[in-house]
C-alpha cells in the first residue's frame, strides 16, 4: 500500500506552520516562565523584609525547575520545525498530524507545568545583609550566617563595556563579598538609586575596611563619571569610595 501524495502546497504549509507552532511554544514558555519568576519575587522580599536590621537582600534561589524551564524553552525550536518536515538541522523525522500534535501539546503542558512547579516551590531561598553581618534564609528561617569580619574578598566594582568600538557603552557596577565555604554576599544594587545605595552600603564598606578584608575592584573612570553625573557632591564621593580598589 502505498503513501498518498502530499500536494506541495500543503507541505510547504504544513513547514511554515512547524515554524510557527515552535516560535508560539517558544514565547508561551518566555512568557510563563517569566510570570512564574516575578510571582516568586514577592515571596523573596516578604522574606527578606521579615529579618531584624536588613538593608540589603538578593535572590539565593535559581532552583531545578527554573533550570529546566530555561532548557525547555529551547526544546520545540529543536524539535518541532522538523516533525513537520523542515529539514534544516532536523532532529526528528517529520511525523504523521497525530504525532504532530501530541509532539505540540506534550511541549505546551511540560513548559506550562514546569512554570507552576516554578512558581509553587520557587522562592524559598534569599541572603539578607544587616550592619553586623549576612544571614541566608530558607522559608525565612536562618540557615547560614557570617560576620562581616570574618569575610576573606570584597570583588566586584565599577566597569564599562561595549560591544564593539561604535556601539553605546554599558555601565555596570557590583559590590561581592566573599565568605569561607564559597558563601557570597551581593551588594549590588537592584532598584535603589546609585545614591541611595552607595549611602546604606558605606557603614558596611567601613566594617569590611576596619576587618582588613582584601580589596579586588574595578574602579573604571568612564563609569565612575556616568553615575556621578546626576549626583550631590557628597553623595558622588561615597559611591566612589565603596567602589574604590583598594585603601
Amino acid at each position: 500500500m502505498t503513501e498518498p501524495q502530499v500536494d506541495e502546497g500543503d507541505l510547504i504549509f504544513q513547514k511554515i506552520a512547524g515554524v510557527v507552532l515552535a516560535a508560539i511554544l517558544t514565547v508561551g514558555g518566555v512568557v510563563a516562565i517569566g510570570w512564574a519568576d516575578a510571582s516568586v519575587e514577592p515571596r523573596m522580599e516578604a522574606f527578606a523584609q521579615a529579618a531584624p536590621g536588613m538593608i540589603f537582600w538578593w535572590r539565593e534561589d535559581v532552583g531545578w525547575p527554573l533550570v529546566l524551564g530555561m532548557a525547555l524553552l529551547l526544546t520545540p525550536l529543536v524539535v518541532v520545525p522538523g516533525a513537520f518536515g523542515v529539514r534544516f538541522r532536523q532532529f526528528l523525522p517529520t511525523l504523521r498530524p497525530r504525532w504532530r500534535v501530541a509532539l505540540v501539546l506534550g511541549l505546551a503542558v511540560l513548559i506550562g507545568g514546569d512554570a507552576a512547579v516554578y512558581r509553587w516551590l520557587g522562592g524559598r531561598d534569599v541572603g539578607v545583609a544587616t550592619i553586623d553581618g549576612v544571614q541566608w534564609l530558607r522559608d525565612g528561617a536562618p540557615r547560614d550566617q557570617w560576620r562581616w569580619e570574618q569575610a576573606v574578598e570584597i570583588t566586584g566594582g565599577c566597569s564599562t563595556s561595549r560591544r564593539n568600538a561604535g556601539s553605546e557603552p554599558h555601565y555596570g557596577v557590583a559590590y561581592l563579598v566573599a565568605f569561607p565555604g564559597k558563601r557570597e554576599a551581593r551588594l549590588s544594587f537592584r532598584m535603589a538609586a546609585p545614591a541611595t545605595w552607595s549611602s546604606a552600603l558605606r557603614p558596611i564598606d567601613d566594617k569590611l575596611t576596619a576587618a582588613g578584608v582584601k580589596r579586588s575592584m574595578d574602579g573604571d573612570a568612564e563609569c565612575l563619571a556616568h553615575y556621578q553625573a546626576g549626583m550631590l557632591e557628597d553623595d558622588g564621593r561615597a559611591f566612589q569610595h565603596v567602589l574604590r580598589p583598594a585603601d
